[in-house]
């Protein structure tokens, strides 16, 4: 079959490789879609960090199920799938108290194990959760990063009511707009620079979208919320800038949500926010087995739109050139790119 191979630093491409059959345990996807990521960039151009490779690229993967190794309920062919990356070894610390995102010893289709830019892919059983016949295996694809989204609304312990402001509406930042209006928040401020991204902002539940660079946007932030601030701050910008304008706007207690990986250190004027009391909370990933059911039901139910969010579907001979290379170029109009075999 066709796959999207990393070889190293900058090389990545399309290769010929055998297809991949079921260990125990295991089921074979034939995949439908799969959306390429900031990491997928990231260890495409400056990694390898955690990668292993030679190693298939891909993890935001759905397909449908058309064969199961040993140990496998033989019902489970035909099912449609939606893939967990993040796989864990079921004996540390944190996997006996049901933390499996923070697994010590995790593993990762995509990255340390074949995954999803390909015909098809073997997963874990486990790791394959199945996609209600409703939802449309596209969206599906990004029940991952939606995942995500979801789990940062979760930890952020959002009431009813209240104010949210979100640093950044690419991909996963339009996915926290959508959580935190069906989790009950009652305004949603957004920062973003891109036209294209700022009209899905609206389109998708912002309250009032603003250019982070605007030299008046915390002004008018602090005056819409009477001068207090707002309840919870979701940065997904991933930039310094970002986070100091995001916690300029966050009312005394509130809590800050940290999503974005940084190319840098963070700076943090201590004195300052330690006078507002300010919690800040870092966001990693996603509670496997809840998360995931949990988001798919929400599109099944209507409550998630991800189809808006997809701006280009590619398929596996031009995914390097035009999904990567039109990701890292910064290419207007582009949010989630999707790979289509």
């Amino acid at each position: 079959m066709e796959a999207i191979v990393l070889n190293g630093t900058n090389d990545v491409g399309l290769t010929s490789v055998p297809d991949p059959a079921p260990q125990d345990g295991e089921v074979i996807i034939e995949v439908a879609a799969t959306g390429l990521c900031g990491t997928d960039l990231h260890e495409y151009v400056a990694g390898p960090t955690f990668s292993q490779p030679p190693v298939v690229l891909g993890h935001e993967v759905s397909g449908r199920i058309v064969e199961v190794g040993a140990g496998v309920d033989q019902s489970r062919i035909g099912q449609g799938a939606a893939v967990i990356p993040m796989d864990f070894c079921g004996s540390c610390h944190y996997c006996h108290r049901s933390l499996y995102h923070l697994c010590q010893r995790p593993g990762w289709i995509g990255f340390t194990r074949n995954g999803g830019l390909a015909n098809y892919v073997a997963v874990p059983s486990r790791l394959a959760v199945r996609v209600p016949d409703v939802v449309d295996l596209e969206e599906a694809a990004l029940t991952e990063p939606t995942a995500v989204a979801f789990h940062a609304v979760r930890r952020a312990e959002l009431l009813l009511g209240e104010t949210v402001m979100v640093l950044g509406a690419g991909a996963l930042g339009l996915t926290v707009i959508q959580c935190a209006r069906a989790a009950g928040a009652a305004r949603i401020f957004v920062t973003e620079p891109s036209g294209v991204r700022a009209s899905l902002a609206r389109d998708l539940g912002a309250t009032l979208v603003l250019d982070p660079h605007d030299p008046g946007t915390t002004a008018c932030i602090l005056e819409e919320t009477r001068g207090v601030g707002v309840d919870v701050v979701f940065h997904v910008a991933g930039s310094a800038e970002a986070f100091t304008q995001g916690l300029d706007c966050l009312r005394k207690q509130g809590r800050f949500m940290e999503m974005s990986s940084w190319a840098g250190a963070a700076s943090l004027d201590v004195n300052r926010h330690l006078l507002k009391e300010i919690q800040l909370r870092m966001v990693f990933g996603y509670d496997m087995f809840d998360d995931f059911p949990a988001v798919l039901a929400l599109i099944a139910d209507g409550k998630l739109a991800l189809a808006p969010q997809i701006t280009a579907r590619v398929p596996l001979d031009r995914a390097v050139k035009e999904g990567l290379g039109g990701l890292l170029e910064g290419r207007e109009g582009l949010v989630k790119v999707l790979v289509k075999p």
